[in-house]
């Protein structure tokens, strides 16, 4: 959570319409009093100046000595609910009536948006808190801030305006889906799969300790087929947790240079993917996982799996941009020689992507040892249909 705290800066007061018309009616009497010398006109007039006269004193007053703070999340994923507190402190010796602060939150090339939460009195030397809740649909970079104190009161024919602060950076991470059995199932046998890690297996003693009962995406190799018989029904062998495990995830976000809406909606299904494939294993655990886009290809996010690389990484996605430009054997070529030989590589693209094709990647060709790590690249093509079998988005 961030935390914000700003006294006023200098006043401004407008007239409101509503006092436009109070002065209308003021200008009819005070004329009909002064054309006709009628002197009950005159008391009539003086008497309807009077609030005017308060008001303008009354709407000076009743914001000075206001501090107010802001707290709010560091990051929020798209859709999910934002929840940011406001509270006002009074340093004053008397209270302040109906005060509204209103925000401002702004995404580059958006529309800013202006929530408002109203105070209907903050005692002296007390404070009042309040909050506002609202969902942020797309990922990115946003400002929130400053703040603007205003109010009315007490009769609303004046208003007195302040600006508050500066403003915060809010990062947008991108919404995140489910990942199904069958991505799970796959993910283990790939892993199971790589040379290093079936030495590995056969190398340590004292890996296998027992038995549990199947799971939906567990492996039929795992089936103990004895304990199964006396238990009567399925149970499979368990492992120790397997320790060190090394996941790469390429992002390639392409997209035409006339994009249409579904191309524009493919990368953000290939961001959301990438982010929950992340999440997932940094909540798993006991994996070192390098992320890499063709957004900024010479930026490479790696390390062992935590709550500080999820967030480094959920940052690095909310503000990757697609374009037309084709950086994937640029962002190849800088991501294999950071890959040891029995890790896994997940490469998520907008588009079909032939790792065969001797042209497009014919400088990784020729290098036997990332020719070898091409071969096992396993890509997922967020345009097709088969990634409904591996991920729903929620």
């Amino acid at each position: 959570m961030s935390l914000a705290s700003s006294m006023a800066k200098p006043f401004r007061t407008t007239v409101c319409r509503e006092a436009w018309y109070y002065l209308i009616v003021l200008a009819v009497v005070a004329g009909a009093a002064m054309f006709r010398e009628i002197n009950l006109l005159l008391v009539l007039a003086g008497m309807i100046t009077g609030p005017l006269w308060l008001s303008w004193h009354a709407v000076g007053a009743n914001l000075r000595g206001l501090r107010v703070s802001r707290r709010m999340p560091q990051g929020v994923s798209a859709g999910d609910l934002l929840v940011v507190h406001l509270e006002l402190a009074n340093s004053r010796r008397r209270g302040s009536w109906a005060v509204v602060v209103e925000e401002q939150i702004s995404r580059v090339g958006g529309e800013p948006i202006r929530p408002r939460v109203y105070f209907p009195f903050v005692g002296a030397g007390r404070r009042a808190q309040q909050a506002y809740r609202g969902r942020l649909s797309a990922r990115g970079q946003y400002q929130v801030g400053p703040l603007r104190l205003f109010t009315r009161f007490p009769f609303g024919l004046l208003k007195r305006t302040t600006s508050v602060g500066g403003s915060e950076s809010l990062v947008v991470f991108p919404r995140l889906g489910r990942l199904t059995q069958a991505w799970a199932a796959r993910h283990q046998e790939a892993f199971e799969g790589a040379p290093q890690r079936r030495q590995r297996f056969a190398r340590v003693a004292g890996q296998f300790y027992g038995v549990r009962y199947w799971r939906n995406g567990d492996s039929r190799r795992w089936i103990h087929w004895r304990s199964s018989a006396r238990h009567g029904q399925l149970v499979v062998r368990q492992y120790e947790q397997p320790h060190n495990e090394e996941i790469a995830v390429l992002v390639d976000l392409w997209r035409p240079k006339r994009s249409t809406e579904t191309d524009r909606d493919n990368v953000e299904l290939a961001v959301s993917f990438a982010a929950t494939v992340i999440a997932d294993l940094c909540r798993r655990g006991n994996a070192r996982v390098t992320l890499a886009t063709t957004a900024a290809s010479e930026e490479i996010t790696e390390g062992p799996t935590s709550t500080a690389l999820m967030h480094e990484s959920m940052r690095r996605l909310a503000v990757a941009q697609a374009d037309d430009e084709d950086r994937l054997p640029e962002l190849l070529e800088s991501v294999l020689d950071r890959i040891t030989g029995g890790g896994e590589i997940i490469l998520i693209s907008t588009r079909p992507v032939d790792l065969d094709d001797t042209r497009r990647f014919e400088r990784l060709g020729q290098d036997p040892a990332r020719a070898a790590v091409l071969r096992r690249i396993r890509v997922v093509d967020v345009s097709g249909p088969a990634l409904g079998r591996y991920f729903q988005l929620q």
